[in-house]
């Protein structure tokens, strides 16, 4: 059963002048995405982004928009690279029990994500 969707769009450049950013890179993003994203090379900006935007489209297939700490949604990858949600702290205790699809996608200009969760 469908619980919510969300997606969201952000423009790479918006985020690739945070990416040196250490305060706003440890406000936003986990330790694991931070390392994620540093490995990412010249795609640094773009992953960056697109996580970004997971983290957004988390909030609104949820119904909270940003009252959700974004620390709290994290995106991990799957050894063949693909991209799943897990819930951190009070969000993960809230909504237990929902499964999260998650679709991320980039230009060279711009970054999108997509979120179905559904309770199972």
């Amino acid at each position: 059963m469908i619980y919510g969707v969300g997606i969201d769009l952000l423009e790479i450049s918006r985020v690739s002048r945070l990416l040196q950013n250490d305060a706003f890179m440890r406000r936003v993003y986990t330790e694991g995405e931070r390392e994620y994203i540093a490995s990412k090379g010249r795609a640094a900006a773009a992953s960056a982004a697109a996580i970004f935007c997971a983290k957004e489209a988390v909030s609104k297939a949820l119904g909270r928009g940003l009252e959700i700490p974004l620390r709290d949604i994290e995106v991990a990858h799957r050894d063949a690279g693909a991209p799943y949600v897990v819930l951190h702290g009070a969000t993960a205790e809230k909504y237990a029990g929902l499964v999260f699809n998650l679709s991320l996608t980039h230009t060279s200009e711009t970054a999108g994500a997509f979120v179905t969760a559904e309770r199972l």
